[in-house]
């Protein structure tokens, strides 16, 4: 009897390592991920020890800002993009942890962080004023800069974003363990494929329309060097103890949510919509975390209306 639960545990052990095997991914060198996954007017930029990805695509109207949210990259708004830079100047950049630009060199993720971040980026690309679009933590990131500077911010949109308490509402079980700095030596290094894909149908409503390549893509520049650690970086230290400034965005704001956002729930959109004086509200049906990428053609066209009011 002794042997045989030695064998299981045995054979235990060796499933356990086989799939810490399957799973251990070294960093992808960023000059991989650019030539793979880079555009023909991708731009970069130094500042404070990062080279920093950006866009600009147009060169009429006003300019449009848009703001990424966790664990993704200026690639998320590709087809607004596309569509925007018909009529406006677009300005689109990977944040610090995140995309092509890495990680940041101090190990600093703060709110202040990011949002200085963010205005040196816009000071660099000589803009004065704009529209500015944000999705998740991208919203967060976009009201926020919205408060701060009211004379920069002529009108906002934010996509299914972060910005009250979570309360009671789920966290997923990926985003609790990044909080934990003891398995900083296994998240950075040990990262299943299988995770990423559960990741992007979580914030997806309709499974049908994640390929492999969109999935490829979020594995892939996750593993950017740096990029995970980043990730975690940005997990423990971003808070959201600053729902009470939500109320001082000045401009008009348009906000955007899917009726099945699994992530940030659909409850949070009429809260902003109640703090926001001069504020519109769209939810979308069968909707889930990222409208943009899933029903790219007829929410660019709300926001382009919203625009054009």
């Amino acid at each position: 009897m002794k042997k045989v639960i030695g064998y299981l545990l045995l054979g235990l052990l060796g499933l356990f390592c086989g799939y810490i095997a399957s799973s251990w991914h070294d960093d992808i060198p960023v000059g991989e991920l650019i030539e793979k996954y880079g555009y023909d007017n991708s731009q970069f930029l130094e500042l404070d020890g990062m080279n920093v990805h950006y866009r600009i695509n147009g060169d009429t109207g006003e300019t449009v800002v848009l703001l990424h949210g966790t664990a993704a990259s200026l690639h998320t708004w590709e087809a607004w993009t596309e569509e925007l830079s018909k009529y406006y100047r677009v300005v689109s950049f990977d944040m610090p942890g995140f995309g092509f630009t890495g990680p940041e060199p101090n190990g600093v993720y703060t709110r202040e962080r990011y949002q200085k971040f963010i205005e040196d980026v816009l000071v660099k690309l000589n803009v004065d004023t704009c529209y500015m679009a944000g999705n998740s933590f991208g919203g967060y990131m976009a009201w926020s800069y919205a408060v701060n500077h009211p004379d920069k911010v002529k009108k906002l949109a934010i996509l299914d974003a972060s910005g009250y308490p979570r309360g009671d509402q789920p966290t997923p079980i990926s985003f609790k363990l990044q909080k934990l700095d003891w398995l900083r030596p296994v998240i950075t290094h040990i990262t299943p494929g299988s995770l990423v894909r559960k990741s992007v149908e979580v914030v997806y409503y309709d499974d049908s329309k994640i390929t492999d390549g969109l999935v490829q893509r979020y594995f892939d520049i996750l593993l950017r060097e740096g990029n995970r650690g980043g990730l975690m970086g940005k997990m423990q230290q971003i808070t959201y103890d600053y729902s009470e400034e939500i109320k001082q965005v000045q401009c008009p704001t348009l906000i955007m949510w899917g009726d099945s956002d699994c992530l940030v729930n659909v409850e949070a959109a009429p809260k902003f919509h109640a703090d926001i004086l001069n504020s519109e509200l769209l939810i979308y049906e069968n909707m889930g975390h990222v409208p943009m990428e899933e029903i790219p053609e007829r929410s660019v066209a709300d926001f382009i209306a919203f625009l054009q009011k």
